[in-house]
């Protein structure tokens, strides 16, 4: 039984970083860029090189939860908590590209 629940551990871990290596990729980003939280329920982060034209001092993230899927926020200064400024619908773990477009309509949607 022990053996059954590490081998599905392991295969969820890598199956959630192979997904977000290929979103990062899709971005143009390297795994440096990201954080993976593997236990349940999984969670990562990916830190954005665009900032958006109305925010230009603040860095831009995309947030990724296994029960609500992607979200793009701003980090926030210091302490605060990071401001979503957008949500990807639809999927929980939608295709790369899918994710790319949608950070690539970020500044269209807000012009």
């Amino acid at each position: 039984m022990t053996d059954t629940l590490v081998d599905d551990y392991d295969s969820h871990t890598r199956g959630l970083r192979a997904y977000v290596a290929s979103v990062a990729v899709r971005l143009g980003i390297g795994m440096e860029s990201c954080c993976l939280d593997t236990s349940r329920p999984s969670q990562a982060y990916i830190a954005l090189d665009e900032r958006l034209d109305q925010f230009p001092g603040r860095d831009l993230a995309l947030l990724w939860d296994e029960g609500t899927g992607w979200i793009a926020a701003l980090d926030g200064h210091g302490d605060d908590e990071m401001i979503i400024v957008s949500r990807l619908y639809g999927e929980v773990m939608p295709d790369p590209g899918t994710v790319a477009r949608f950070v690539t309509s970020l500044n269209e949607m807000a012009g």
